[in-house]
């Protein structure tokens, strides 16, 4: 049976979700305490009243779908929803429930959901090391449409403070169209169709960081003419790891300021509580990944991002 999440799911959902994605779960560092409040507040009545006000006109944010078989949670996914794309994460099927099409079945809601929502495609990511489920999405029609490189810096000690710069300076609304240009840049046109950047992208609603429970901040480098570098830092108490957004490079920019713009923003992070840092970089954002490597982050994994079309015009 495939029914929304209820809150009564919640430690058979967080037992499967580290077991079955162990590599994530080690590098994040889940908390449990923090992110089981962090889901019953969703569940609070107020934001379910918001939730069922956007499914209702036809635009919801996220669902999380449960298949229920012999009384217990079998298998899940994560749905959320953007511009065009509908995006699933966390699918798993619990061991004993597996060989039964149970991951089938959870996919092929997420597909009707985002027909139903009037998106264009259905996107997902899968590491590379997993060719079980890589092979289970390419049966399904899933094509890649993009690479990415997850870097990890696995220090908790902050890099020295960067030397004081007028070029350095916090992120404003007005950046966003020119740091989005910088993105669409570099980015192939088959990852931009199902992921297209929007300038609105850069900076995060205060409901949602409320929602989440979690702390961010954003800085550019802006030499007299808007940005030319960007890079935001996110903490949560429900993880030990922190994340960095994968930074805006333009390639005018000096790399030494683009270094101290990243170390910025890891100094936060490990003053916000980050134990360690991730960040995940399309691999054509070159000069993104030389800034992170320049503040000590090291290659941990790639992953691939397939797309399926809804069939929606």
């Amino acid at each position: 049976m495939l029914r929304p999440f209820r809150i009564a799911d919640l430690p058979r959902y967080y037992q499967l979700m580290v077991s079955e994605f162990p590599k994530e779960t080690a590098l994040l560092g889940w908390r449990y305490d923090a992110f089981a409040k962090i889901v019953r507040r969703v569940d609070r009545w107020d934001y379910r009243l918001i939730l069922g006000f956007f499914n209702a006109i036809g635009r919801p944010l996220f669902r999380l779908w449960i298949l229920e078989a012999d009384g217990a949670l079998a298998a899940s996914a994560l749905q959320s929803f953007g511009p065009v794309s509908a995006y699933v994460a966390n699918v798993f099927v619990a061991p004993e429930f597996r060989r039964r099409g149970f991951a089938k079945q959870v996919l092929a809601a997420c597909h009707d959901s985002a027909r139903r929502a009037r998106k264009h495609y259905v996107v997902l990511d899968v590491v590379d090391d997993n060719p079980g489920a890589a092979a289970l999405y390419d049966s399904l029609g899933y094509t890649p449409v993009g690479h990415s490189s997850n870097y990890l810096r696995a220090s908790p000690t902050a890099p020295p403070e960067p030397a004081p710069s007028p070029h350095r300076r916090e992120f404003r609304k007005s950046d966003g169209p020119k740091l989005a240009a910088i993105v669409g840049s570099f980015l192939p046109a088959a990852r931009t169709a199902v992921q297209p950047v929007r300038p609105g992208e850069f900076g995060l609603a205060p409901s949602i960081v409320r929602a989440l429970d979690s702390k961010t901040a954003s800085w550019v480098l802006d030499t007299g003419s808007g940005a030319i570098g960007w890079v935001r830092a996110t903490v949560s108490p429900a993880m030990e790891a922190g994340h960095l957004t994968a930074p805006v490079v333009d390639p005018s920019a000096a790399p030494a300021e683009v270094q101290a713009l990243v170390e910025t923003a890891v100094r936060w992070a490990v003053a916000n509580g980050a134990v360690r840092l991730l960040s995940e970089v399309a691999d054509e954002n070159l000069h993104g990944a030389a800034a992170l490597r320049s503040a000590g982050f090291e290659l941990a994994y790639g992953s691939r991002t397939l797309a399926r079309p809804t069939g929606i015009a």
